[in-house]
């Protein structure tokens, strides 16, 4: 059982790729006894996303969870249209959160959310194309409560790997024109 000190100092013990500006954000107060919210942006000439992790936890569990924590993201970025028009695109984004997951080796059970895309062009006076863009929701409880800074480094991760920043050490040969 973790005290609220000892949560929230796994919590600061997550890492981020340098392309993340992270700020911390109002933590939801009813869902459980602690938490905590951050939110993520990256935002260049060729990337943008923007994202908010919220990780809850209580000390007795919660059946639905069935673990002590749980773990909650929305992320949405802006994609390329091509990218965005691939029939596998959706299956694609849920990789991205698998892969972040498995980088840090966060194990989770419980794992399960939705991936949208939208697509929208303007006409007339907005006649210019708007960008497509992908959403990720999702949940998950951590199957070792003290293991939470690999959660929310996989969240980091999955935030620019959905901007298009591919992974660290791996050159990307064009981005989203912004």
């Amino acid at each position: 059982m973790l005290s609220r000190t000892e949560f929230e100092q796994l919590a600061q013990a997550a890492q981020f790729r340098p392309e993340l500006t992270i700020a911390a954000a109002p933590a939801p107060k009813k869902l459980a006894p602690f938490g905590i919210s951050l939110l993520g942006e990256i935002e260049t000439e060729s990337h943008f996303a923007d994202s908010r992790v919220v990780v809850l936890y209580s000390p007795e569990g919660d059946p639905a969870w069935n673990s002590t924590a749980r773990v909650v993201i929305f992320l949405k970025a802006e994609i390329e249209n091509e990218l965005a028009d691939d029939p596998l695109i959706l299956q694609i984004a849920w990789q991205w959160l698998t892969e972040a997951l498995g980088k840090f080796e966060a194990v989770a059970v419980e794992l399960s959310g939705t991936v949208t895309r939208t697509s929208s062009q303007g006409y007339g006076a907005i006649a210019e194309e708007s960008p497509s863009t992908i959403e990720i929701r999702a949940s998950w409880s951590p199957v070792d409560e003290v293991d939470l800074a690999s959660h929310i480094s996989a969240w980091g991760e999955l935030v620019c790997l959905a901007a298009g920043i591919g992974p660290e050490g791996v050159s990307q040969l064009s981005g989203k024109s912004h």
